[in-house]
């Protein structure tokens, strides 16, 4: 209302300036629309009234009076199918690029509410561009495709909804592809004249620039740029533009690549679409086609210094350093470095300030390998003086405390001979020989035996571990030479799985494999080493040990865990499915519940279902004279009334046993399978020569997806059936919804045999009393008697 009342003060008064207090009032309202930063307005506040008047009339003069929807509308019906209508390629083309035009100016003029209204949820704006910018990129290639079958659009379906992708696999499945030159020189796939006309055509449109344009004008609002950066597909479809011939084209979408690559978070959002060309475009490595273009198009200098502005930014506005390093390395394996240098030369001022800004910021790897390699050889050295010093340190103690031992033996020999020699032991040993002993020896032959004891091993273990690890491989029984070369192999035949449990303890540290290669680099003789330390010497050196071990281990529990799994997983399923479409015990519970209803009327209105913990309470509710519970009624109901439900429990299979059941468990030991097979898969890779390897993968892989695919079925067959019953799934396991079945069934087989045994005891009680006189007849029959 207000622009309005605005147009019509300046058409009536447009020569003449406006009172003080409208100008402000028109001034503030043109501020809040034009978008303009804070620097702008402070300059525009600056400007005498007259120039205020000036900027203002010009300001309402030339927005542009379409709304938004307006626009929206056209550019809809460019890439919506029309019912199989269809133009001409040329003429679509030139109306949907003066479309586009129009917006791009309405983006940039307008004031911002207009473009919030372009972006509201409403029009969804952006939605529409982003198609749009989709349908363009394969629109060509579509037509082509059409004209080359003799299709229309409408046969084909909409191509918005085609990927790039889609446009790669159905190239590379078109009936041409692979075919030899003799075979394409045949009249049937010779190109007609119309589809050279439209692929010339689709070389010369500029749509897909001017629409890129568009989105640029929405990236200078700051809500429009944040639109940008969070919509799923939009920066995607911006790098896609790549694709096109234009280099004009391609150096606008680098400048607003580069844009979005500056502001947080927008880095990632950067390296993914770059990933996803590389799929789409079926590139080998990142970044193939950018570098390929910015190699071959130099004849466009503004497109180079683009480019090259945006690799600056890419590769140096990471902080980590080794990130960088791995960017600069894409770069440079596409030969960046080798075509700046042959751009040295250039003419252009601006790409030499980009290339020379690369080049200052560029990391020397091999300089910084270097150095690194420096300072690990100090480090490493110092490791070596450190290991050095502690078994010297430990030998040093080993020799004293063996010292100390010899010394104490000595002291102790030394007293017993003293006692011996104050002692007659002459004159013992002749009074207490035996017949088998020879003459006596002399006292003074007797010499002081300092034990000999042999030569100390060098230890480099911890000796608990050492010594736990000698109990270990008693209990192998093989040799350690033995058991390495079974890991190595994988021979599942030579090496228990308790075995293989204990071992997994063994795997060596950094630390001790640091111990072990020094002692090997100085030098030293082997058997030096004490037995345990040569067998970690030797084990040690096994390529991948811990993957080893844990693939072994893996390998040798998949069968027994698959046996135990699948079980369970079978009386899940088989138990929810059961009891879900039951209609016997559908009915039961409707009949339990019409008794419950009817005891509870007084109190409240009918109920439409009960808790499953609701049955238990069957047994609890007894009769006035205490004799039956509300079951053994029911039952009898039940025999009486539907005897067709007696057998109820028939249907429900294996819900003891689903009742057992952890299903979270045996989820979780399925993804602890799914992981194991994933390290045997990459060692496989590793060594694909490995037949054992290659034959358990084989077997295997389609019994575990097997499994997998249970383990889907018995969660959304479990789920189902809890949630049919009122229960929640996340909360309610197996273990509490299955058993109140279990005992309901239980309960009632024995109700059903009580009312037997009841029934059977009322029988013989009629037939007794049946069979005795009473006794009026008994007195009947005596008085006759007695006559």
């Amino acid at each position: 209302t207000f622009s309005f009342l605005l147009l019509v003060f300046v058409l009536q008064n447009p020569p003449s300036v406006p009172p003080i207090l409208f100008l402000k009032c028109t001034l503030f309202y043109s501020q809040s629309y034009m978008n303009l930063p804070p620097d702008k307005l402070s300059l525009l506040s600056q400007y005498d009234n007259d120039k205020k008047w000036e900027l203002i009339c010009d300001q309402e003069r030339f927005q542009v009076k379409n709304p938004p929807s307006t626009y929206l509308t056209k550019i809809k019906s460019f890439y919506q199918d029309q019912g199989g209508v269809t133009r001409r390629f040329k003429r679509r083309v030139q109306e949907s690029t003066q479309v586009l035009r129009e917006l791009e100016i309405s983006l940039r003029t307008n004031h911002i509410g207009w473009a919030q209204e372009f972006l509201n949820e409403e029009n969804q704006g952006l939605d529409v561009l982003v198609d749009y910018l989709s349908y363009a990129q394969c629109e060509a290639s579509f037509d082509l495709e059409g004209a080359e079958n003799g299709g229309t659009l409408s046969e084909r379906g909409k191509p918005a909804e085609r990927s790039m992708e889609d446009l790669n696999k159905s190239a590379g499945s078109s009936p041409t592809h692979g075919m030899t030159r003799a075979d394409k020189s045949h009249p049937k796939y010779s190109t007609s004249r119309r589809t050279q006309k439209i692929s010339r055509l689709a070389s010369q449109r500029d749509d897909v620039h001017v629409c890129i344009m568009c989105l640029r004008a929405i990236m200078n609002y700051q809500s429009g740029f944040n639109q940008v950066m969070t919509h799923p597909r939009c920066v995607n479809e911006i790098t896609l533009s790549l694709n096109n011939k234009n280099p004009r084209t391609k150096a606008l979408v680098l400048e607003l690549l580069a844009a979005v690559c500056l502001v947080r978070g927008g880095h990632d959002i950067i390296l993914a679409a770059f990933d996803n060309l590389k799929e789409v475009s079926g590139e080998k490595n990142r970044f193939e086609n950018l570098m390929e273009y910015f190699s071959n198009d130099d004849s466009n200098i503004d497109f180079m210094v683009a480019c090259m502005q945006f690799i600056n930014i890419v590769v140096h506005s990471v902080e980590n350093m080794n990130f960088r390093v791995h960017l600069q390395y894409e770069f440079t394996h596409h030969g960046l470095d080798q075509y700046l240098e042959s751009l040295k030369l250039t003419e252009s001022e601006k790409l030499q300030v980009q290339i020379q800004a690369y080049l200052d910021n560029v990391f020397d790897v091999g300089a910084l390998l270097e150095d690194a390699e420096n300072r690990g050889g100090v480090l490493e050295h110092n490791s070596q003086l450190s290991a050095r010093l502690e078994e010297i340190e430990s030998q040093s103690a080993e020799g004293m405390a063996e010292l100390e031992k010899q010394l104490l033996q000595a002291t102790k020999e030394t007293e017993l001979l003293k006692v011996c020699t104050e002692l007659n032991m002459e004159a013992f040993e002749e009074q207490f020989k035996t017949k088998a002993q020879g003459p006596p020896a002399a006292l003074s032959t007797l010499k002081v035996k300092v034990a000999q004891k042999a030569p100390s091993k060098v230890n480099l273990i911890e000796g608990n571990k050492a010594k736990n690890l000698a109990i270990t491989l008693r209990k192998g029984g093989r040799s350690p030479a033995d058991i390495c070369t079974a890991i190595e192999t994988y021979d599942q035949q030579a090496l228990g799985l308790d075995f293989l449990e204990l071992l997994e303890r063994f795997v060596p540290s950094d630390y001790e494999l640091k111990l072990l290669q020094n002692y090997e680099k100085e030098g030293r003789p082997l058997d030096d080493l004490a037995e345990e330390d040569r067998f970690m010497m030797r084990f040690g050196k096994i390529p991948r040990l811990a993957q080893r071990i844990s693939t072994l281990t893996f390998m040798g529990n998949f069968p027994e865990s698959v046996k135990r799994l699948q079980p369970q997983l079978n009386s899940i399923i088989t138990a929810s499915m059961s009891i879900k479409s039951s209609a016997k015990l559908k009915k039961m519970l409707e009949i339990i519940l019409a008794f419950g209803n009817y005891m509870n009327s007084s109190k409240r209105g009918a109920a439409y279902g009960f808790r499953l913990q609701s049955l238990d309470l069957l047994l609890d509710t007894k009769s006035t004279d205490r004799s039956q519970t509300l079951l053994h009624f029911i039952s009898s109901i039940v025999q009486e009334k539907y005897p067709e439900l007696n057998n109820f429990h028939t249907e429900l299979r294996f819900v003891d046993k689903a009742g057992l059941v952890s299903l979270d468990s045996i989820l979780q030991d399925i993804r602890s399978l799914e992981r194991g097979m994933e390290v045997t898969k990459k060692e496989f890779l590793v060594q694909e020569d490995n037949t054992v390897l290659k034959d358990f993968v084989k077997t295997n892989s389609e019994l575990l997806d097997s499994l997998l695919k249970d383990s889907k079925t018995a969660q959304e067959t479990y789920g189902s059936v809890v949630e049919y019953f009122g229960e929640n799934p996340k909360t309610t396991q197996p273990s509490m919804f299955f058993p109140p079945f279990v005992r309901f069934m239980k309960a009632y087989k024995q109700a059903e045999k009580d009312n037997e045994q009841r029934k059977r005891l009322e029988a013989q009680s009629s037939e007794k009393q049946a069979e005795s006189p009473s006794p009026k007849k008994k007195e009947a029959t005596g008085h006759k008697v007695g006559q």
